[in-house]
C-alpha cells in the first residue's frame, strides 16, 4: 500500500515521463495544437468516453485512483487521473494528459497498483461522491480539478446515480499525513460537522494499522 507521499510522487513521475515524450514528438512533427487547458474546457467532453479504471482496494485503505479516458477519432487517447480520499478529503490531486498513444497509456497504467476496469458511471460516482462527502465538511477539491473535471461528464441526473459508502463508520475520518495537514483541515471539520461527528488520526498513528478492521 503506497502512502500519500508515495502516491503523489508516482503522479509526478507519470506526469514528467508523459510530458517529455509528448514534447519530443511535437518538436519532431512540428504540430501545433490548441493549448491543453483550452482543449480540456472546449473539446474534451465531445470525445468518446473510453475505458475507465478504479483502485480495487479503495474501501480498505480509504483512498485510491480513478482513471477516465476519452478517445480521439484518430485513435489517440486523452486521460485524467484522480487521487481521491473517500474517508474525508475528496479529490486530493488530479492531472490530465492529451493525445497519448496506446503504449503510453499502458505504461501509465502499469505504474498504478491494484487498479481494475470499471464503467464510466462507476468512475463518475466515485469522484463526485467523494467530492460531495468532502464538501459536507467544507473541504473543496484540489485546485487541479478546475480543469480535470472536463474529462468527466457534467454531474447531472443524466449520469445514473450509484451510491457508494463514504467515510468510516458513518463519519468523516481525516487521515492526516502530518501535523501541518491536520491543522489545515481540523478547523473545517469542527466548524462544519461539530464535535463528535468526525474522527482524525495523524500518519504515525495509523501507518501500520489494517484499515479494514
Amino acid at each position: 500500500m503506497l502512502n500519500f507521499k508515495e502516491k503523489t510522487y508516482l503522479c509526478t513521475i507519470i506526469k514528467t515521463k508523459i510530458m517529455a515524450k509528448k514534447k519530443q514528438k511535437n518538436q519532431q512533427t512540428g504540430q501545433q495544437f490548441l493549448s491543453p487547458e483550452k482543449f480540456m474546457k472546449q473539446r474534451a467532453r465531445s470525445l468518446e468516453i473510453g475505458t475507465c479504471f478504479v483502485s480495487e482496494d479503495m474501501h480498505k485503505y480509504g483512498e485510491g485512483y480513478v482513471v477516465v479516458t476519452r478517445r480521439h477519432t484518430g485513435g489517440r487517447i486523452s486521460v485524467a487521473l484522480y487521487l481521491i480520499d473517500i474517508f474525508c478529503l475528496g479529490v486530493k490531486d488530479s492531472f490530465y494528459r492529451l493525445r497519448l498513444e496506446e503504449d503510453e497509456l499502458e505504461e501509465m497504467l502499469d505504474r498504478m497498483p491494484n487498479i481494475i476496469e470499471c464503467s464510466y458511471e462507476e468512475a463518475h460516482n466515485w469522484v463526485y461522491g467523494a467530492i460531495a462527502w468532502a464538501e459536507e465538511a467544507g473541504i473543496a477539491p484540489d485546485k487541479s480539478f478546475a480543469v480535470t473535471k472536463y474529462m468527466l461528464e457534467e454531474d447531472t441526473d443524466e449520469v445514473p446515480l450509484i451510491e457508494y459508502e463514504f467515510g468510516h463508520n458513518g463519519k468523516h475520518w481525516l487521515m492526516a499525513n502530518n501535523n501541518l495537514e491536520l491543522s489545515r483541515y481540523l478547523p473545517l471539520l469542527k466548524k462544519n460537522l461539530g464535535e463528535g461527528n468526525y474522527t482524525f488520526t495523524v500518519k504515525t498513528d495509523y501507518e501500520d494499522a489494517d484499515l479494514s478492521d
